[in-house]
C-alpha cells in the first residue's frame, strides 16, 4: 500500500489546516479499512501529489532571483 510522508514540506500560498486535514486522512485510513472506498484512496493520492507540484513560487510568474519590477539590483547596467 502506498503511502505518501512528503506532505511534511512547506509550500507557497497553502494553509497549514489543509495538511493538518491531510494528516489526519492519512491517520485514519492507516487504522480502518472497512467503509472507504478504493477510489476514496486513489482521490487522497492525487491530492497530495498535486500538493506535492504545487507552485514554488510566492508570486506566480516571479523567480525568486528576479527583481521586482520596477526595481533593479545593484550593479544593472542596462540603464
Amino acid at each position: 500500500m502506498f503511502i505518501n510522508h512528503q506532505y511534511h514540506r512547506n509550500y507557497a500560498n497553502i494553509p497549514m489546516n489543509v495538511f493538518a486535514i491531510v494528516n489526519v486522512v492519512t491517520m485514519q485510513r492507516r487504522r480502518c479499512y472497512t467503509n472507504i472506498p478504493m477510489d476514496e484512496f486513489r482521490n487522497i493520492n492525487a491530492l497530495m501529489v498535486q500538493l506535492g507540484t504545487s507552485c514554488s513560487f510566492d508570486s506566480p510568474g516571479l523567480a525568486r532571483n528576479e527583481p521586482t519590477p520596477g526595481k533593479h539590483s545593484q550593479g544593472d547596467s542596462t540603464l
